[in-house]
């Protein structure tokens, strides 16, 4: 069996380390083979041959499914073979009672967090050994085993918790009584595995809390950095390093987890951070919370003291809730666990019995309390067992917190542990289960009288809902109501005309867009927030002319672009107004054109003027008046003028900005709604500590700039220790982070920094650093090798969708852009000029100096060009799918208008075409190879 694929684990998020594509195959024909090299492993353990013990039928055929079906579990029983023979011959219960007295026998263990990896995965392994084998022969249930496996769990828990606080005491980071070193430190386990429904390898749901108000003076200073690394120790100790399989993967609700980020909390910071208005989730999660490890006496008090804020209105459904309960995951379980946390969130504040309860436990109790059907109780428990056993299975097989197969082979073994014949039955049953509980899930959130509205009549005209649905819109009925609605806001008696007499052709032209009811849904909010012009409204598209197209086209392709602009009397205005001459043509004629807020302004002027701006460049790209060109180029003119304004507003009244300066990363897609923003920040002098303070600060400002599609997605990853560094370095650590730490794509992408922000003195030291990363060429073919080995591996793992995937797709706009960095990056010691401008800038440099041929530079830019463009419009639309939400006619249109051709038949061979132009070049200017025509012309 294989062993974990170490070289690629770094390339995936540590919550999913799983075999890599290349491993073994599972084959059941191996599996005879297998369950022999586990005997003789065994005599040899023994020193003598169990025999007859072993030999019964069931026995062998469990083995055989072990290692014809499985390959984490199969690798296991080789390793411990003597706790697989003990789990078939005595029982399950003795194999983990002896590991629970070793697992005891660690309570005065020392060390770090490898070490403690290394004490605690052997008898981890025991145990999954003991619980898969008696899941698997049938001596336990799923539901037995499931309850054995968070029973373990804490107290794995419980000793790594001891463990790395006595390690704190030792290092002399936390000061402690003698009888009670971990005093006011506890565990709370939420999630699957407060519940006691906890996967093989989780996720488990954890978060650590420390009582800051026991550490005086200088040792509470220390004991918040002591906390932090136990933290990062605990996440390692759990999740061993990259390549390690995983003893489990750790979730917190305080964070991301990534480096053990949130998974330790004082009890200041949780407190005040569940106050917070949007902590709908924490409340929730900390509502149904229980202690599982520590100073449970601690626990229970904290938990008691913010029960009031937990619970107070969880069991009102607000859209957050609604939201949070209808997530959609890979889980074949999410429906079912949100089910039963309806029912937690409802009935838990009056009768704590709910809140622990595992799942099936609150469907009986429901359907005991009337609020469930019988009926659809037992189907509930039915399936969510069926989901648990499923993804315990394929947990298993794999080795990490899966929630099922990742290949063909592991389909059809999979299907084979469940008792299937082939992987579509199987396929079919937890798609039927999962969308039973969605159905429930969807009625128990309706409202108790949305029964009864099925049967009533939307329109006095039922013909005109089944014509309207023909066009494309979802509910006719709904919207022949609306109809009637807006011919009254025009002034027009009922009964003395329609719509269609009003605005001739309009509904149709709406059914051609993207989004249709997206489009009726906007032009209602325009009738209404023109209050008693809605008859001048009316009139404005009364005429099909260009006018009418153009808003047409906005408000069903661009509808979430445009919508600000729906929502006042003023901004209704800017829809009609005259566009001439005088539209920008590129971001920095934006700028100009409508200027942004003064320096200083409060943030949500910045953001307001932001808003304003995307919607304005949105509606001008859809009715023609400005290309895709430049509506690429004041996306991202009006992204970055937007971060610098708000940090200019940020360091206003506080002197450590003096400084810090901003810096930014040109690259694919940028300043496109959904795209990330890569910035950083670089530091000539100060404190550290208030470095690091105003920085958390301009990020909590940039997170206020917009939401859902107006949000800031900020990455700050690119820098001195990765996300658990400093976000403020000094231009020292920065450069040392240049010359050693930063991988290839690192090295590359800060080549195309350019700073924005901060200072004058600060920009130049900034400046200065940014340097530093183009300064030795000559290391230029050893890193672009990492470059594309890294590449490769992006390939693989963020494989593109479908063909517009145009980010990931191989020789699309990542590529393209990964061209010119290279470029940028082997040529910048000797031509400076190119890290001053844009791409085309550069290029256009390179080639006068010779150091690319004219007509790569051109192609380069032509390619940049129309793949931003495609991106640009895929953006503003939020539309990437081609399969579940074809291209309709007006948007069809808009992205041929966009690749600048004629029809939309003609997009897709111009993508061929550009990606395997892409594609050559980079072979050629890459890796340094011919491409493979020129080979074949040679």
């Amino acid at each position: 069996m294989s062993s974990p694929p170490r070289h690629a684990a770094e390339s995936r998020p540590e919550s999913s380390r799983c075999p890599e594509p290349g491993a073994d195959r599972l084959d059941p024909a191996r599996a005879a083979a297998g369950a022999a090299r586990w005997r003789r492993a065994l005599a040899e353990a023994l020193g003598e041959d169990p025999g007859a013990r072993l030999d019964r039928p069931d026995r062998i055929l469990t083995m055989l499914k072990v290692f014809g079906l499985t390959r984490r579990l199969a690798d296991l029983c080789l390793k411990h073979p003597v706790a697989a023979a003990d789990t078939l011959i005595e029982g399950p219960s003795s194999v983990l009672a002896e590991a629970a007295r070793d697992l005891s026998a660690l309570s005065g263990g020392v060390g770090g967090a490898e070490a403690l990896y290394g004490a605690l995965a052997p008898l981890k392994s025991r145990a999954d050994i003991a619980i898969g084998l008696a899941e698997l022969s049938g001596v336990w249930t799923a539901r037995e085993a499931t309850g054995a496996r968070a029973d373990f769990a804490e107290r794995l828990v419980e000793t790594a918790l001891a463990w790395l606080l006595r390690a704190a005491v030792n290092r002399g980071e936390l000061a402690a009584e003698a009888d009670a070193p971990g005093a006011g430190v506890f565990a709370l386990a939420g999630g699957d595995f407060a519940h006691e429904d906890l996967a093989p390898y989780g996720p488990m749901e954890l978060a650590v809390i420390y009582d800051e108000k026991r550490f005086t003076g200088p040792a509470a200073r220390m004991a918040e950095r002591a906390f932090v690394r136990v933290g990062a120790e605990l996440r390692e100790a759990f999740e061993g390093k990259p390549g390690d399989y995983p003893i489990f993967t750790l979730k917190t609700p305080f964070g991301s987890g990534v480096s053990g980020a949130g998974l330790v909390e004082s009890q200041s910071r949780a407190v005040t951070t569940l106050s917070a208005p949007p902590q709908g989730a924490l409340r929730a999660w900390l509502a149904t919370a229980r202690v599982v490890a520590g100073d449970r006496r601690a626990g229970g008090v904290f938990l008691e003291s913010v029960e009031e804020t937990a619970w107070r209105g969880l069991n009102g459904l607000d859209e957050e809730k609604r939201a949070l309960l209808r997530r959609q995951s890979d889980d074949p379980r999410s429906a079912f666990r949100a089910i039963a946390d309806l029912f937690r969130w409802s009935f838990g504040a009056a009768r704590p019995v709910f809140r622990a309860a595992s799942a099936d436990q609150v469907f009986d109790l429901a359907a005991k309390s009337g609020a469930l059907a019988s009926d659809v109780a037992n189907r509930l428990r039915a399936g969510n067992e069926f989901a648990h056993f499923y993804v315990s299975r394929a947990q298993m097989m794999r080795g990490c917190a899966a929630f099922g197969p990742a290949r063909e082979d592991e389909e059809e073994a999979l299907a084979a542990l469940c008792g299937y014949d082939g992987a579509s039955g199987l396929r079919a049953v937890v798609g039927g289960f999962a969308a039973d509980a969605r159905n429930t899930l969807d009625r128990l959130l309706a409202a108790p009288l949305s029964e009864f509205e099925r049967y009533r009549a939307a329109s006095e005209n039922p013909g005109d809902a089944d014509k309207l649905e023909d066009l494309g819109f979802r509910d006719g009925a709904r919207l022949a109501s609306v109809i009637d609605q807006w011919t009254a806001l025009a002034g027009v008696e009922a009964g003395a005309g329609r719509f269609a007499a009003l605005a001739p052709g309009l509904l149709t032209a709406f059914g051609e867009t993207q989004r249709p009811d997206g489009a009726v849904r906007l032009f209602d909010t325009v009738i209404r927030a023109a209050f008693d012009k809605a008859d001048q409204v009316l009139a404005r598209f009364n005429a099909q002319d260009a006018l009418r197209d153009g808003l047409v086209t906005a408000f069903g392709c661009f509808d979430a672009a445009v919508a600000p602009l729906t929502e006042t009397e003023r901004g209704v205005e800017i829809f009609f107004e005259e566009r001439g001459a005088e539209t920008p043509r590129n971001g920095a004629e934006w700028l100009s054109r409508f200027a942004p807020p003064p320096s200083g302004a409060p943030v949500e002027e910045i953001a307001a003027w932001r808003r304003e701006s995307i919607a304005r460049i949105a509606l001008y790209a859809a009715c023609g008046d400005m290309s895709f060109d430049a509506a690429a180029s004041a996306l991202e003119a009006t992204g970055w003028e937007a971060l610098a304004r708000v940090f200019e507003t940020t360091c206003k009244d506080d002197k450590t900005g003096e400084h810090l300066a901003l810096h930014v990363f040109d690259g694919p897609a940028r300043g496109l709604p959904g795209a990330p923003a890569l910035f950083g920040f670089i530091a000539d002098g100060g404190d550290p500590e208030e470095r690091e303070k105003l920085a958390r600060a301009f990020l909590e400002a940039v997170d206020s700039l917009g939401e859902g599609f107006f949000a800031v997605l900020p990455d700050v990853s690119h820098r001195p220790g990765g996300a658990a560094g400093p976000l403020a370095p000094d231009a020292a650590a920065f450069k040392s982070f240049v010359q050693s730490e930063a991988v290839a794509y690192d090295q590359i992408l800060l080549s195309r920094g350019r700073v924005i922000a901060g200072a004058d003195k600060a920009r130049k030291t900034a400046k200065a650093a940014l340097r530093t990363a183009v300064s030795n060429p000559r290391r230029a073919d050893v890193l672009f090798r990492d470059l594309d080995r890294a590449r490769a591996q992006r390939l693989r793992r963020d494989r593109a969708a479908s063909e517009w995937d145009i980010e990931q797709t191989e020789g699309g706009l990542h590529d393209v852009e990964l061209i010119i960095s290279t470029l940028i990056y082997r040529h910048a010691a000797a031509q400076p000029a190119i890290q001053e401008g844009g791409a085309d800038h550069a290029l256009d440099v390179l080639a006068r100096a010779g150091l690319v041929q004219q007509s790569v530079a051109e192609t380069l830019k032509s390619a940049r060009a129309f793949w931003t463009r495609l991106a640009t419009a895929r953006a503003l639309a939020q539309w990437s799918d081609p399969q579940r939400e074809p291209a309709r006619p007006r948007f069809a249109a808009l992205l041929a208008r966009a690749a600048e051709v004629e029809r939309f038949a003609q997009v897709r061979p111009i993508m061929r075409g550009y990606a395997e132009e892409a594609t050559r070049l980079y072979t050629q200017l890459v890796l340094g190879r011919p491409s493979l025509s020129l080979v074949a012309n040679a």
